[in-house]
């Protein structure tokens, strides 16, 4: 768990300069357009900006390593999208699981008939097997 944390830690830290996470402020900027917020800005002007190219190479990796996974293993991505970019505890990813489930209509697992789809173990050996995936292949 500790070296799994740890690689969650890394990997969170690359990945969360890809994403911005809002792209408006609630002003309006003078030409009359919704004022872009500064994550937005930052992340616009990111790709002419090369302060350090070890750190990029890095970044470059983790978001290579990140598609892959969302190509393979789709719920893996989601959820580790939703903890270590959105910063989601375990237990509002494990509600969004079962209500997405709910939504779409998935039926219940044989071993739990009438619920729930997910438990937080479950959620967490998702997210385990996401954070072992990307170290694989990072």
């Amino acid at each position: 768990m500790r070296q799994t944390a740890q690689w969650a830690t890394y990997f969170a830290s690359d990945w969360r300069r890809e994403f911005p996470l809002q792209i408006h402020t609630s002003s309006i900027a003078q030409d009359g357009s919704p004022e872009w917020h500064p994550d937005f800005a930052r992340w616009l002007t990111a790709s002419t900006r090369r302060q350090n190219p070890r750190n990029d190479e890095q970044r470059l990796r983790t978001t290579r390593v990140m598609r892959r996974l969302r190509r393979v293993a789709v719920r893996e991505y989601e959820v580790l999208y939703r903890i270590l970019v959105l910063n989601e505890r375990l237990e509002e990813t494990t509600s969004w699981l079962n209500e997405r489930a709910m939504k779409n209509a998935v039926p219940y697992p044989r071993h739990r008939p009438g619920g729930p789809h997910y438990t937080s173990r479950d959620t967490l050996a998702i997210f385990i097997a996401g954070i072992d995936y990307c170290r694989s292949f990072w």
